[in-house]
């Protein structure tokens, strides 16, 4: 039998997406934080294997997706980006639309009380297929 991509079978992945409210004037910086954690992520974290940003029509909005292998990745990703969390007080106004699908480390769980931010959790994960990589054959 001919495969036609080749397969990664994970038994817990963690998959997060956010929607940040972006503070009127500021998508520039926005945008370039946006893309200094992209790069940060493509040099030091690679267990994570989904990273975007995408931004609305209106520039006031910006929805990141992230798939991790596993929660862990996620928990080294939120100490990876500290910093980057920190100076966003300038062009983030909110977050919305928080979601865990998979089990959420502590560290992030608690950096959404914190803050007093929503964070929509579906610790169980009940199947699916993964697929990574590119065409095989």
């Amino acid at each position: 039998m001919d495969h036609l991509f080749q397969e990664v079978i994970m038994s817990e992945p963690f998959i997060y997406f956010s929607t940040y409210a972006v503070r009127e004037g500021h998508l520039d910086e926005a945008l370039d934080s946006c893309r200094d954690v992209a790069r940060l992520v493509e040099s030091r974290e690679p267990r994570m294997l989904v990273f975007h940003f995408f931004a609305d029509e209106s520039g006031r909005q910006i929805t990141c997706l992230q798939v991790h292998a596993e929660s862990e990745s996620m928990a080294n990703h939120m100490s990876l980006i500290s910093e980057h969390l920190a100076r966003s007080g300038s062009w983030l106004e909110s977050f919305s639309n928080a979601v865990a699908l998979g089990e959420a480390p502590a560290v992030m769980t608690q950096w959404y009380q914190e803050a007093g931010e929503q964070l929509a959790r579906f610790p169980r994960h009940v199947a699916g297929v993964t697929r990574v990589g590119a065409p095989v054959g």
